[in-house]
């Protein structure tokens, strides 16, 4: 319970510090990008799409705890597995995104 706890806590923080303190610097996305490819419009949906994926991983694991306090048993490795395949889809969707935006 203390496991999924803290990976929620932690990812809402993260999604909070991308989405609306506007902390680029935790995105490598942003820092590998030469600046001429880079648009305002195009770091901004970037860190929109990043920080609601970290509210919504983050309010995932944070029911998970919930779940194992009330004394439901939630194994651990569909949950990791689960989360790696939609980081991996996320960031595949969200760079695929952004960069057609760059394109137009």
């Amino acid at each position: 319970m203390i496991t999924y706890l803290l990976i929620g806590a932690i990812l809402v923080a993260i999604g909070f510090a991308v989405h609306v303190l506007k902390w680029n610097m935790l995105i490598a996305y942003s820092n590998s990008r030469p600046k001429a490819k880079t648009s305002k419009t195009n770091s901004e949906r970037f860190r929109k799409i990043l920080g609601f994926y970290g509210y919504f991983t983050g309010a995932v694991f944070l029911l998970l705890a919930l779940l194992e306090y009330r004394g439901l048993s939630v194994p651990q490795t569909p949950v990791v597995s689960v989360f790696i395949i939609l980081t991996m889809a996320v960031m595949y969707f969200a760079q695929k995104d952004t960069s057609e935006e760059t394109k137009k």
